[in-house]
């Protein structure tokens, strides 16, 4: 054996395929979506993307829940379905299919459309039954939403492969490249010892499939000059809504209010409750929302169940250390130390490990990196057991990981997830909490937990706050003879005292009821819905103050025209009439079961209701409008 041997047989494969790494992973990491400054913070829609696109316009160009929630949102606020809460609790939401053909609707938009109507009776389901029982299915209905909405933003020049088609065609020749190394040293190797030339030949084949195969993988979508210019301006309408302190809490049902700056709040993820309340199947531990910190955010969890370290117990990393050293050991020392000696040494007398054949040295160098890795891990296990941390945040997630397996059932847990979130990190990795200890906290407690950094390990839990309680009462009334806290009619206007059912039953020809308020919550404060026998909404009443009230003003000034002599002032649109008294604003929506009332039955509603609102002190830090 030369001392070229090993050389052409080892070095040259492993620097074809080395090379051919490099190249695929400078390529992979400058075709990362590009990060984007958003624009100044607006309010005005900045275009016409349907909210879907927005979405992967939002998230970096990545997919998330918040296309098929904002679509769904949207397709109720262009009247194609209807929302109505029934009560306080926005869980109690149902759907209704309006009628309106859906012919216009795209693909995306039409798949959300028929996952309702086929999940409804008589035209009614309750939005929480929208999400799929079955996991296989849901995760094809995502996939196949996914497809749809990356089509149409690559037809709209929004958004385009990570990789293109010639850039995949040249990885794949290039992969024929290093696999002609990998196929010359094999070559090399059977001409040497007379074996078999059809093994070099399916080296060349293997490899370059194997290569093309990971060239060719959807690495997802990145930006295009007009997707970062859309997208500038999209983060700037998401600063401004953020910047709305009761924005983060409205309903499904809003949308009625909000019309289609809902679903694109939605779709730029600053629409908390309604997110948590809509599941259409995309449902993802891995995009948690945690108010920890002082405001509402999304966070993104990872959880790295491939590493054999993660959440062990330091025991099994020393164990496993130990089986590695040993097998290292004998691989290099013994195996080796074996061959070596089975050569008789060089022609000088000494022994080298060019006089071992490909595969022994491969052998031997892979016993090294055994040893290595058993230095490296019982390494960073003794750094783990002499330097464990504390972590203190609210537990955003809580969920068994593994269980003991069992005939009988589905066995006993024995680690949990645990996601903390300390409100600075944007990106968190989730922790493993054995079952002895996980009793100790639950979803929503403030907590400091002792923990292993390296493993992910939490070695105990101390509760500094604990979560609130859930409410023992029904969700619609508490027990007779009891009462509400002050705080839940603090400050709230009764909508039955606004208008009466009587009075928008004269002026829509309809005969209606008031449906049950909500209490004031922020800003809001009142809001009410009358409907038909039906249950379809007529007249939707909201009463604001503070920013909301503000905003309120604003678009009724932009896309309305002004009602003179009725309150402070007021303004009329195509399907609204909004108006002030004080430091109050309060707006009337048109709903879908309406019929054909005029704006100026509207705008007599709304002078009707501004006379009998209770005047209510504007704060010296604030003006009206």
């Amino acid at each position: 054996m030369e001392f070229s041997d090993p050389i052409v047989e080892i070095g040259l494969p492993v620097a074809s395929l080395a090379l051919w790494a490099l190249v695929y992973g400078i390529i992979r990491l400058a075709r990362r979506p590009a990060a984007v400054t958003p624009a100044p913070a607006a309010m005005d829609l900045p275009g016409q993307e349907p909210p879907a696109i927005v979405s992967l316009l939002a998230n970096r160009w990545q997919i998330t829940v918040d296309a098929a929630e904002s679509t769904l949102l949207d397709l109720a606020a262009r009247h194609y379905l209807e929302l109505r809460q029934a009560g306080p609790d926005p869980r109690h939401t149902t759907v209704h299919v309006t009628g309106r053909a859906a012919d216009d609707l795209n693909r995306y938009e039409r798949q959300v459309y028929d996952r309702v109507a086929a999940r409804a009776v008589d035209g009614v389901v309750p939005l929480t039954a929208l999400s799929f029982s079955d996991g296989g299915q849901a995760a094809a209905w995502s996939k196949r939403l996914r497809r749809a909405v990356v089509a149409d933003a690559n037809r709209l020049g929004l958004s385009r492969p990570r990789f293109s088609r010639p850039l995949v065609v040249l990885l794949g020749l290039l992969g024929g490249v290093a696999a002609a190394g990998a196929a010359a040293g094999a070559w090399h190797y059977v001409a040497r010892t007379d074996g078999d030339s059809f093994g070099a030949v399916a080296v060349f084949v293997v490899t370059t499939a194997a290569l093309a195969s990971l060239a060719g993988r959807d690495l997802g979508e990145r930006d295009t000059p007009a997707g970062r210019a859309a997208a500038a301006h999209w983060l700037g309408l998401r600063a401004w809504l953020a910047g709305h302190e009761s924005f983060a809490d409205l309903p499904p049902a809003s949308v009625t209010v909000w019309d289609r700056y809902l679903p694109y709040g939605a779709a730029l993820g600053v629409t908390r409750t309604a997110s948590q309340v809509i599941d259409l199947g995309m449902a993802d531990r891995r995009r948690l929302w945690s108010s920890y910190g002082g405001r509402w955010r999304r966070v993104s969890v990872s959880y790295p169940g491939g590493l054999p370290r993660y959440g062990q117990a330091l025991g099994w990393v020393v164990f496993r250390a130990l089986i590695a050293g040993l097998l290292g050991w004998t691989f290099a020392r013994v195996v080796g130390g074996a061959f070596l000696g089975s050569t008789g040494g060089s022609s000088t007398g000494g022994t080298r490990l060019t006089d071992l054949g490909p595969v022994t040295l491969g052998i031997v160098l892979l016993g090294f990196a055994l040893l290595g890795l058993a230095g490296y891990l019982l390494l960073r296990a003794l750094l783990d057991l002499v330097a464990p941390a504390t972590v203190t945040g609210e537990v955003l997630w809580h969920q068994v990981w593994q269980r003991q397996s069992s005939d009988d059932g589905p066995g006993r847990p024995i680690n949990h997830h645990l996601v903390i979130d300390d409100g600075h990190a944007e990106r968190l990795r989730a922790w493993i909490i054995p079952e002895k200890v996980a009793g100790e906290c639950r979803l929503g407690d403030v907590v400091t937990a002792r923990v292993r950094p390296w493993s992910r390990r939490v070695l105990g839990v101390t509760v500094q706050r604990a979560a609130p309680d859930p409410d023992p009462y029904d969700d619609d009334e508490p027990p007779s003879g009891s009462a509400l806290p002050a705080t839940a009619t603090r400050g709230a206007v009764q909508p039955d005292r606004l208008l009466s059912a009587a009075e928008v039953g004269a002026a829509t020809g309809r005969r209606v009821s008031l449906a049950r308020p909500a209490g004031s919550t922020g800003q809001v404060r009142g809001l009410a819905s009358f409907v038909d026998g039906s249950g379809a909404t007529v007249l939707a009443l909201q009463v604001t103050r503070g920013t909301m009230a503000r905003f309120n003003l604003t678009v009724g000034r932009s896309t309305g025209v002004p009602l003179p002599g009725v309150g402070d002032e007021a303004y009329a649109g195509p399907d609204r009439v909004v108006g002030r008294r004080g430091d109050l604003v309060l707006l009337l929506v048109r709903g879908s079961g309406a019929g054909g009332i005029e704006v100026a039955q509207l705008a007599g509603l709304l002078a009707t209701a501004l006379s009998r609102l209770p005047s209510e002190p504007a704060p010296q830090h604030s003006g009206a409008g």
